[in-house]
């Protein structure tokens, strides 16, 4: 298919104060084997603005490249929303600027939106790495087609560099919820795949750093009230799927606070929301394991750190 008949896709990259990060997620995508895109650069209103380093960075007029800035400092959310507005393509990318993109996703991305006219949401494996740029471990995907039910108690997608989705889902859907601090995207997730089906490339597509600076998954206070927020919108569907269920999708959503908490070494706030997630689903032994360093201190903790390929983790 010559270039120019391709689908354009818009790839919306937020970003606020993170230069080198930054050059290194732009790169990634001028090196797609993919031609069709546009770059939306979405400066949060940096202190030191990302035109200048966009600007000085070489991708041979391949692309369409923009740099929106906003006024004020509204949050990664509000970031992307600015992004998906101004987005023109068929389809819309996005990429996270601590995150980098291996040369072929987009374009497989493609192939697969194109071949499947009912996939609205298509999302890749993932490469985890250290700050030394060595491999931790590979996330494969293992959920498709309808996985909202899934959704409700896991983020199996994992985070927004991973996915791809049809601009006329997000028309009908709306952007994700500004409102949360943190858990945006299985947030908007979950509304899309109540309206499409959901693909999944086993591949690792993208390079995750783990200990970048300013991750919003490391906010406890954010996760708090994003936990709130996510019950009070999403528990009515959660209870279309039965009582029990409904017990489930609350205990997994204060265990996804509390793990962080231990994470955190703040055992006494982590103690009654573990407690209360296994009081709900006591099916579910992840609970209950995350509750033992909680009473038996960190000493307990560095054991199940030790295990945590038998523990298992959220996405």
């Amino acid at each position: 298919m010559a270039a120019a008949t391709r689908p354009l896709v818009s790839v919306v990259l937020p970003t606020y104060d993170r230069p080198a990060y930054l050059r290194a997620a732009v790169e990634s995508v001028f090196e797609q084997t993919y031609d069709a895109v546009e770059l939306l650069v979405v400066d949060d209103h940096s202190p030191r603005p990302a035109a200048p380093v966009v600007d000085e960075m070489d991708h041979d007029g391949r692309h369409t490249v923009r740099v929106i800035r906003h006024d004020e400092n509204r949050g990664g959310s509000a970031a992307r929303a600015t992004g998906i507005r101004a987005a023109t393509g068929e389809y819309i990318a996005f990429l996270d600027d601590d995150d980098e993109w291996l040369p072929t996703k987009l374009e497989k991305q493609v192939a697969v939106m194109d071949a499947h006219p009912k996939v609205g949401l298509v999302y890749t494996g993932t490469q985890v790495i250290d700050g030394n740029g060595d491999e931790l471990e590979s996330i494969r995907p293992v959920s498709h087609g309808d996985i909202t039910k899934t959704l409700l108690c896991q983020n199996v997608i994992g985070s927004f560099s991973k996915v791809m989705v049809r601009r006329s889902l997000v028309e009908e859907v709306g952007t994700p919820d500004e409102r949360f601090p943190s858990w945006q995207d299985l947030e908007w997730y979950i509304r899309l795949s109540r309206h499409c089906s959901v693909a999944g490339i086993r591949e690792p597509l993208i390079r995750y750093q783990t200990d970048s600076p300013g991750r919003i998954t490391d906010d406890v206070d954010d996760a708090l009230v994003s936990r709130r927020l996510f019950v009070e919108k999403f528990d009515p569907l959660a209870r279309e799927h039965g009582r029990l269920f409904a017990r489930k999708f609350r205990a997994w959503a204060a265990y996804r606070v509390g793990r962080l908490l231990v994470m955190h070494g703040e055992f006494d706030r982590a103690r009654p929301l573990l407690v209360s997630a296994t009081r709900l689903y006591p099916f579910e032994p992840t609970f209950a394991t995350f509750l033992l360093p909680t009473l038996g201190g960190r000493r307990a903790y560095r054991l199940i750190k030790a295990g945590k390929r038998l523990v298992g983790t959220d996405a």
